[in-house]
């Protein structure tokens, strides 16, 4: 069997090449700095070669240092997943989800008594924030996310497929569906987000009919923002199925021509595969999946009037 070198000496080199920083490193593990030059010069000693260029201000790692933190970041990944297979959950009755702000808003923290009614003994801790969790230090349970499902080191269950729709309020067109043309001349709110890119093409494909520039009067990155300005008839906008459908059924927006567009993006419940085993997690992913089944049905089912593409 081939000899191993110390754990605690790996686990300091981990710390260290991912930090670049001998110092960093020292703090993140709660050792002095001496100690962590101590375990990689006995880790060097072990292997026979140098891991670290020593600079007056800095550490840099040498190709062999490099091609080592491949193995040990795999290998502690690893070991992190299956010891998180046998560990109790230190908050049983607690459950953290974090997800867009947009689907946070307007679709989840609206439903979120239904899951509580089912579950009363659970607490909810809802975190809106555009980041991946890192589910080893935030104490993030699961996640929501809009994106193509391809999260590293992570499992993800498509939740659902996302459509969406030229928006807009009522009043901006007398309550009355338009032409291809009239939309030219409606202004435009855009989401400017690096997935909207390809639908904004596809629509106006689709119409038959170019959007100039200066239609288009405001951009924005965040849908919320788009819905607020929506409904106060400042515009029109394509949106996300899921964030109007309501306000559609409700006669507060209106779709004033009949299309909608695939998205590029879907919504995807996220997070380690050994999250997914414990009871709070798979009662909200039973709870969430069975809900959007009201969202799930097309457009038109829902008294808008419009058809996919």
């Amino acid at each position: 069997m081939q000899a191993m070198p110390p754990l605690r000496a790996l686990q300091v080199f981990r710390h260290a090449a991912n930090l670049m920083s001998f110092k960093e490193a020292a703090k993140a593990m709660n050792i002095s700095q001496a100690a962590v030059s101590s375990h990689i010069r006995k880790l060097e000693a072990f292997l026979g070669l140098s891991l670290f260029e020593r600079l007056t201000r800095e550490v840099r790692l040498t190709r062999e240092g490099r091609e080592l933190l491949t193995y040990v970041e795999a290998g502690f990944q690893e070991l992190e997943k299956g010891i998180a297979n046998f560990s109790e959950d230190p908050y049983p009755d607690r459950l953290t989800v974090t997800t867009i702000p947009s689907f946070a808003s307007r679709w989840l923290v609206t439903r979120l008594e239904k899951f509580q009614s089912l579950y009363p003994r659970l607490t909810i801790s809802l975190i809106p924030n555009w980041h991946l969790a890192n589910f080893r230090e935030d104490g993030i349970d699961i996640a929501i996310r809009f994106g193509k499902g391809n999260y590293e080191n992570l499992t993800s269950i498509k939740l659902l497929d996302e459509t969406l729709l030229p928006v807009c309020h009522p009043d901006l067109v007398g309550g009355q569906k338009v032409t291809p043309e009239a939309l030219t001349q409606l202004p435009w709110l855009l989401d400017d987000s690096d997935d909207m890119a390809g639908p904004w093409r596809a629509l106006q494909e689709t119409i038959g009919v170019e959007i100039p520039d200066d239609s288009v009067k405001v951009r924005v990155t965040e849908s919320s923002t788009l819905v607020e300005a929506i409904l106060g008839g400042h515009g029109i906008s394509l949106l996300r199925y899921s964030l109007v459908y309501e306000l559609l059924e409700s006669g507060l927006l209106f779709c004033p021509f009949d299309v909608s567009l695939p998205a590029d993006y879907q919504y995807y419940l996220v997070a380690p595969e050994a999250k997914f085993r414990s009871p709070k997690v798979r009662a909200f992913v039973s709870w969430i999946i069975a809900e959007v089944q009201s969202v799930a049905a097309a457009p038109g089912e829902h008294g808008t009037g419009t058809t996919r593409q």
